[in-house]
């Protein structure tokens, strides 16, 4: 399975520990993002290594089970992303997110990584999925700048500052 990686980065304008005590707050994604309607824990874990959780998203009635793979405390996490609905031929998702200090800032960085079930998929991905996901997680990315700098959730109308996000 061919994999498509879309790195990025963000400096978010509040100190470290603000940046991953959003990031650990696993079950309220939909604070950060314009593209998850709903997110709730499915598990008794609230954050760190095990914690899963279910998204709702905005387009195509769209659902995913989550599920925190790897944990670094204040440092970095990585999501397993299973049982996909309504996400057309999409397999083995996974995102990883890493803060680092920059004085009073923080740098974040995002990797959404994943595969296509099929040639047909591959194609799809190729000249429309790649480009809608490559939105997607830019979005993600400057919500979760915009909920920790301004302490307000973010939905579809919130403006974001798609400029801030680098490459």
């Amino acid at each position: 399975m061919k994999k498509t990686i879309i790195t990025r980065r963000i400096t978010i304008d509040a100190p470290k520990e603000k940046v991953w005590d959003s990031l650990a707050d696993f079950g309220n994604v939909q604070n950060m993002s314009p593209n998850v309607s709903k997110s709730y824990l499915t598990s008794d874990q609230i954050s760190g290594l095990g914690a899963t959780r279910h998204c709702d998203f905005v387009s195509m009635g769209a659902q995913v089970e989550e599920k925190i793979i790897a944990w670094n405390e204040g440092v970095s996490l990585r999501i397993e992303m299973f049982d996909p609905k309504h996400l057309p031929m999409m397999q083995g998702m996974q995102a990883y997110f890493e803060i680092s200090d920059q004085g009073n800032k923080t740098a974040l960085k995002g990797i959404f990584e994943y595969g296509m079930s099929n040639v047909v998929g591959d194609f799809f991905n190729s000249v429309k999925m790649r480009q809608m996901n490559i939105k997607s997680w830019e979005q993600f990315l400057a919500g979760i700048k915009f909920n920790v700098e301004n302490d307000e959730n973010v939905d579809q109308k919130t403006i974001l500052d798609l400029m801030a996000v680098e490459e």
